[in-house]
């Protein structure tokens, strides 16, 4: 092999050759260290495709070197690339290819890139209404905790901005980054929520006002849907019956 990477993702490259053989399809070097902007603690990541039926994730270091593995046949990064997987979808169309016996990785490739580049499939009104009801819900008992206990009102305010800015995301069919990059690329997007949620995380804010500045951020997400959620139901599901010979006891 022609020395035009370095060398961990040639050493990647050589084991994952003498361990999967002609079972190995294509290894997709990816995250920041591909991308050309790693920060101190970055691994090596590495996407690993098989035409085998298993998939695995491993963690190992060369030297000083932390390296991640994410082995996963073909069709299972299909399954990941229809399902809209940000993660997924954002690590592929970023990536580079080490290797790629048949053009299958390079295809995969295309089709993460022509998603990357265009909006995110829009949610339904049930997803966008179940997003509503369970924000709502945690506001509600962050209410309950201020003055009772404030650290885990704190606590869940963490727990509310993730699954807030989730939606929102969704929402407006933007595709979610790592959590890392997550309020530089709000800045990006929407300066003025990203001004509310830094309001909210202060430390150096009591906790009262930041849940004054969380407040004011559910009203700018949920002004789109007019406002919290007075009622919800969802759909009626089919469950398989489940009688008591079916649980198993504690061994």
């Amino acid at each position: 092999m022609e020395p035009t990477h370095p060398p961990v993702v040639e050493h990647v490259q050589r084991i994952m050759l003498d361990e999967l053989g002609t079972h190995l399809m294509g290894i997709l070097w990816t995250g920041s260290r591909a991308y050309g902007d790693p920060w101190p603690n970055s691994d090596w990541d590495f996407f690993v495709i098989h035409d085998q039926l298993w998939r695995q994730r491993r963690l190992f270091r060369v030297g000083h070197d932390e390296i991640e593995l994410f082995l996963n046949p073909v069709d299972q990064i299909r399954r990941e690339l229809h399902d809209q997987e940000a993660a997924t979808v954002g690590m592929f169309a970023r990536g580079k290819v080490v290797f790629d016996r048949m053009g299958t990785l390079a295809g995969l490739v295309r089709d993460a890139d022509a998603m990357w580049r265009g909006p995110r499939r829009p949610w339904s009104a049930a997803e966008r209404d179940q997003w509503r009801y369970e924000t709502l819900d945690l506001m509600k008992d962050i209410e309950d905790l201020l003055s009772e206990d404030p650290d885990a009102a704190s606590y869940l305010m963490g727990l509310l901005m993730q699954r807030l800015l989730e939606g929102w995301y969704k929402a407006h069919r933007y595709w979610e980054p790592k959590a890392k990059y997550l309020l530089s690329d709000l800045a990006r997007l929407s300066p003025q929520l990203a001004f509310q949620c830094r309001g909210v995380i202060s430390h150096h804010l009591p906790v009262t006002r930041r849940f004054e500045a969380l407040r004011a951020l559910v009203e700018l997400v949920y002004k789109p849907y007019g406002g919290p959620l007075e009622t919800w139901q969802t759909e009626r599901e089919p469950v398989a019956s489940f009688g008591a010979d079916d649980i198993t006891s504690p061994s």
